[in-house]
């Protein structure tokens, strides 16, 4: 597979990744700070702690009236479509909260959760529509379990994904101007709750192989492959691979789990040197000088 080069204040940007951007958040979204990556000097030292992405979430508390309303007036929707896939929300102990994902304008992201003594928890996500439509449910985790087709990559996941996000917003996010990163993010937070994107790493050791997010656009297929480290718990992280077509459409995500574990050299005592037991001289026996062979003579 071929990728596009393309330039940055002079720079060629080639070989595998043709367009690198890095995204910061601005107003209370995700904007892009074209090639950030190769404006800053060399004697610029990095900051010593890392810097994170993530969508604002909201507890019930902070949530609009207006939408307080629409989820009061969409539960039973929700609670029989979280039923169909094994979730029964009039058992004790659920709470929700509110992702706000700029490119999902019409739709409220709400992820229930629910505790349970041993530490366990059961985690889905709601989708619902602001207007006329249908609530969608994307199953996380059972106790902690994930389903038997984990909704990272599912294809269902893929679908319901591409169906509430609008045609002409996935169209424009998948550009390399576009905001591709809240694209990723969007996704990310649905299947998986709540994603931290790596976007500056600093001085810890154990993320110097995690990349920053970048866009890999294809001059061949038209494709567009979204990469991205998310800081899921400490000392491990999850790498994301998403690709989508030229319209924004994803037609495949993967996350793959890390471990950011250095191994460290135990301090222990000086091992000491022990001396080898010095062995005997070996005996030497002298051979007599060899005298010559008496001839016979031969009568002739």
């Amino acid at each position: 597979m071929r990728f596009a080069m393309r330039k940055c204040g002079g720079v060629v940007l080639a070989a595998v990744i043709s367009v690198v951007w890095v995204l910061a958040p601005v107003a209370g979204s995700l904007a892009p700070q074209a090639c950030a990556q190769q404006s800053r000097s060399a004697d610029t030292p990095s900051s010593p702690v890392s810097q994170y992405l993530e969508l604002e979430h909201r507890s019930p508390s902070e949530i609009p009236p207006a939408d307080l309303s629409l989820i009061r007036a969409k539960q039973r929707e929700i609670a029989a479509e979280a039923a169909f896939f094994g979730y029964d929300l009039n058992a004790s102990g659920w709470d929700y909260d509110q992702s706000v994902c700029p490119l999902l304008p019409d739709e409220l992201v709400l992820h229930y959760r629910r505790q349970f003594r041993d530490g366990a928890q059961s985690l889905f996500t709601a989708l619902v529509p602001r207007s006329p439509g249908r609530v969608f449910v994307v199953p996380v985790l059972y106790r902690n379990a994930t389903p038997f087709r984990s909704a990272t990559g599912s294809q269902r996941s893929i679908a319901v994904f591409n169906r509430v996000v609008p045609a002409d917003v996935a169209a424009k996010a998948a550009q390399p101007e576009g905001k591709w990163l809240d694209l990723g993010l969007c996704y990310a937070d649905i299947v998986y709750a709540h994603a931290n994107v790596l976007n500056q790493s600093g001085a810890e050791v154990g993320l110097v192989r995690a990349p920053l997010p970048l866009l890999h656009v294809s001059e061949e297929s038209s494709l567009r492959g979204i990469t991205f480290t998310d800081r899921n718990a400490p000392g491990q992280y999850l790498v994301w691979n998403l690709t989508l077509n030229s319209k924004g459409r994803m037609t495949s995500a993967v996350a793959v789990q890390l471990s950011d574990y250095i191994a460290r050299v135990r301090n222990g005592a000086e091992p000491t040197a022990k001396p080898m037991p010095q062995g005997k001289e070996p005996t030497i026996k002298i051979l007599p000088p060899e005298q010559d062979p008496s001839v016979k003579p031969t009568p002739q």
